[in-house]
């Protein structure tokens, strides 16, 4: 019995029509994905915003460039065609275990507001100590019961941030009375921190002038 001949173009015909059809189908899964993506980046974005800056119903969008080079996009929030307050977001690198994504709320006169990190991969009860914003509750609480709190989650480190208007130089870690903006065992994530709030701050204050135009 004689050897089957392979009819090469043929073949190649059939593996063309292969390949652009897994072509075609990866095309069209990538451009779902990323549809999908941006529109849940889109509704953190929102849900971000609404929890450092006070009531607004319309946000325009900036990116200016800090003393370091970041990227510090930000949001400049109006109600009923008032300006009522900016938001700023910056990824700093100086994370311990990686990027850092931080964003603030600002008032007019560019104090910080509020702080909340909205992105990161810091260590578990360390270093989220310091980025996250979690209700505790206690055994009393549970007993109580009633309607959950809807406002933002208490975090001292991040707190200590509110009212501060960035200077000459970034804050130092330190503790005032109470209030304290580091914490023992998550040095590099609590500077980390320091370092964008103080970016986002002393960018909006250097540019105050060409945020409040581009609210006009």
């Amino acid at each position: 019995m004689g050897a089957q001949k392979i009819n090469i173009p043929r073949l190649g015909l059939f593996l063309g029509v292969i390949a652009a059809i897994a072509a075609g189908l990866l095309s069209f899964v990538s451009v779902s994905t990323k549809a999908a993506i941006e529109v849940n980046l889109q509704k953190k974005t929102d849900a971000a915003l609404e929890q450092v800056l006070p009531a607004f119903d319309t946000v325009e969008t900036t990116t200016l460039r800090s003393e370091l080079d970041w990227p510090v996009t930000f949001y400049i929030a109006k109600k009923d065609g008032e300006l009522v307050g900016y938001a700023g977001e910056v990824v700093t690198p100086e994370g311990f275990s990686g990027d850092v994504t931080v964003m603030a709320g600002l008032e007019l006169d560019g104090s910080v507001r509020t702080v909340i990190v909205t992105a990161n991969t810091e260590t578990p009860g360390l270093g989220t100590a310091v980025t996250d914003r979690k209700v505790q509750k206690t055994l009393l609480d549970l007993f109580k019961g009633g309607e959950a709190d809807s406002g933002l989650a208490p975090n001292v480190y991040l707190d200590w941030y509110g009212s501060k208007r960035a200077g000459a130089d970034r804050w130092p870690i330190i503790k005032e009375g109470e209030r304290i903006n580091g914490k023992t065992g998550a040095t590099i994530t609590s500077k980390a921190i320091d370092g964008a709030v103080y970016a986002i701050g002393k960018t909006c204050i250097d540019n105050l002038e060409e945020l409040s135009k581009g609210a006009e």
